[in-house]
């Protein structure tokens, strides 16, 4: 079972996420909002740069969404007024997205899933991202066939670091989390893992933050560095 951005996808993602959504909330109601968006969002406007700590990197869509109606909210929105202009701007954004943005996998990723998947092993998608966003980003690069379930936080109460997503991404296709092992590049994918009993937690991508290292049972640079072992001879 694996998070998605940051652990199979290239966090270049990220830049274009806040690009598109910077744009989008500008058009919308004005630059004002856009900037506390941004600052509360954790993107740096310059180079639209995202700290990969923040709410925009880390948080499930609702909590998001919560974040860029607040910022309206700060500038003048009252609070439903708010809650409906972020979740309008962040549908938007998504589809301007989708006209810039092509996804691509860490080096090497592709190659590892498929190998994973001959061996025989069922493969899942558990993010803190939107399913719909998830499904078109592994269609597009005609690896959706490849997993046999894909869960998102719009799917479950709580996002990560509570472990809903993964509880429920395992029931869909009839394994235990104790028959699962949950691959993630950040301290929420380490502390779900865990809190939904995955037999091993995995950490990639992230191997000096020992924040995340430190509740992981194994670490490694990226999936790509994943081996099917050779059957018995």
């Amino acid at each position: 079972m694996f998070d998605l951005d940051g652990t199979l996808l290239d966090e270049v993602r990220y830049a274009y996420m806040a690009r598109a959504r910077f744009e989008v909330i500008s058009k919308m109601v004005g630059r004002e909002a856009a900037v506390k968006w941004a600052e509360l969002s954790g993107v740096d406007i310059r180079d639209f740069s995202v700290d990969r700590y923040g709410p925009l990197a880390r948080a499930p869509r609702k909590e998001d969404i919560v974040v860029a109606a607040c910022a309206l909210f700060l500038t003048g929105h009252r609070w439903h007024r708010a809650r409906e202009i972020a979740e309008k701007a962040y549908r938007e954004a998504d589809r301007l997205q989708e006209t810039k943005y092509k996804p691509i996998f860490f080096k090497g990723v592709g190659g590892a899933l498929r190998a994973l998947k001959k061996a025989g092993l069922k493969l899942g998608i558990a993010t803190n991202g939107s399913s719909a966003a998830a499904r078109g980003i592994m269609a597009s690069l005609g690896f959706e066939d490849l997993f046999d379930v894909i869960v998102g936080a719009d799917m479950v109460e709580k996002g990560k670091p509570a472990p809903d997503i993964i509880l429920l991404a395992c029931e869909s296709i009839g394994v235990e989390p104790s028959e699962t092992v949950y691959v993630g590049d950040a301290q929420e994918d380490m502390v779900a893992g865990r809190a939904a009993g995955c037999r091993a937690v995995i950490a990639v991508n992230n191997v000096d933050d020992d924040e995340t290292t430190s509740l992981a049972d194994i670490v490694t640079y990226s999936v790509a560095n994943f081996r099917v072992p050779s059957p018995p001879s």
